[in-house]
């Protein structure tokens, strides 16, 4: 993947006023946390400053893709899409890697639905998810460990962008992946290792198996 000028032109110009506005509150409040704890200030505004980092991050993302949400499709390495992805993965991982010292296992749909994902309740993240904004996933559901949900792909030199929608109470097992462009009804499984390939949909209530997965009516090992 090619970077170019205008990449890091555009993701200096964010960070740089993310940088910003996260010092504004540890500044704003140094007088007053060293009057408080002492010496222990430091470890307080640093705390203070990845949470503002990370929280301006998601704001940021948040509005831009209101303003411009990201088409779906195939896209070319030199086009204004491909490029805009960069700039929103740039922002949005920079801010999620703040966040995450923060934010405790059972928080981690909160810091999903932060960066735009949609995550219903009582939702297990065991695994990781790409491009959050352009998944949604249903109530009860659990991701197994190490599984990876995104919403892209590189391919060819081109860029593959999707939707992502899991229903309720869905198991998606541990390393399993799930790409862009896939549906999973309610109450399904998706096995242990699986892959669901682009264009993948899974009927609720059923299971699916292998690479690239497809139904299986055996034994279920999740």
């Amino acid at each position: 993947m090619k970077t170019t000028t205008i990449d890091y032109l555009l993701s200096t110009l964010a960070i740089a006023l993310l940088l910003f506005t996260a010092l504004a509150l540890p500044v704003a409040l140094h007088p007053r946390l060293a009057a408080v704890v002492g010496a222990h200030h430091v470890l307080l505004e640093v705390g203070l400053f990845f949470v503002g980092y990370g929280l301006a991050s998601a704001l940021m993302t948040r509005l831009l893709l209101h303003w411009r949400p990201l088409p779906t499709g195939t896209h070319e390495e030199n086009s204004p899409e491909f490029t805009y992805w960069k700039f929103l993965t740039v922002i949005y991982r920079l801010g999620y890697g703040a966040l995450c010292p923060f934010v405790p296992v059972f928080l981690k749909p909160l810091l999903e639905s932060l960066f735009g994902a949609s995550v219903g309740r009582d939702v297990a993240l065991g695994g990781s998810i790409d491009d959050p904004y352009a998944v949604s996933i249903g109530d009860g559901t659990v991701l197994g460990n190490a599984s990876l949900v995104t919403a892209n792909f590189l391919a060819g030199g081109k860029l593959v962008c999707g939707t992502v929608r899991i229903g309720a109470r869905v198991t998606v097992g541990a390393n399993a992946i799930v790409y862009p462009d896939t549906e999973i009804g309610d109450g399904a499984t998706l096995t242990v290792a699986s892959v669901l390939m682009p264009g993948a949909r899974i009927p609720a209530g059923e299971t699916w198996r292998g690479n690239p997965a497809r139904k299986w009516a055996g034994p279920v090992n999740v």
